[in-house]
């Protein structure tokens, strides 16, 4: 059992440089779907569209499952949280998740 439930939302995200969608999201951290997948481990920063708002984070990629960019299929990442703002902690965790793409 999870200790912080997901939301399924759509939210625009950047891991470095490369803008990608979540699958999924929490206070915890996220999935997102990619077509290069990070080694587990690698430490992540970037910015997340939360209501309107880009909000930056710090993490660290917990899982990856490789995709297919020959076929188009694209990789999913975990990414843990180890820095966000309390402000993005609340919306997160709030059942009023309100996004902006």
């Amino acid at each position: 059992m999870r200790a912080t439930p997901r939301h399924r939302r759509r939210l625009r995200v950047s891991l470095g440089t490369t803008p990608v969608f979540t699958a999924d999201i929490s206070v915890g951290g996220f999935c997102a779907e990619i077509l290069r997948t990070p080694v587990p481990g690698t430490p992540v920063i970037g910015t997340i569209r939360i209501d309107g708002a880009e909000v930056h984070y710090a993490g660290r990629v917990v899982w990856a499952k490789a995709g297919s960019p020959r076929l188009n299929l694209r990789g999913r990442v975990g990414v843990r949280f180890t820095s966000l703002p309390a402000s993005a902690a609340r919306l997160l965790a709030s059942d009023s998740l309100l996004v902006a793409i």
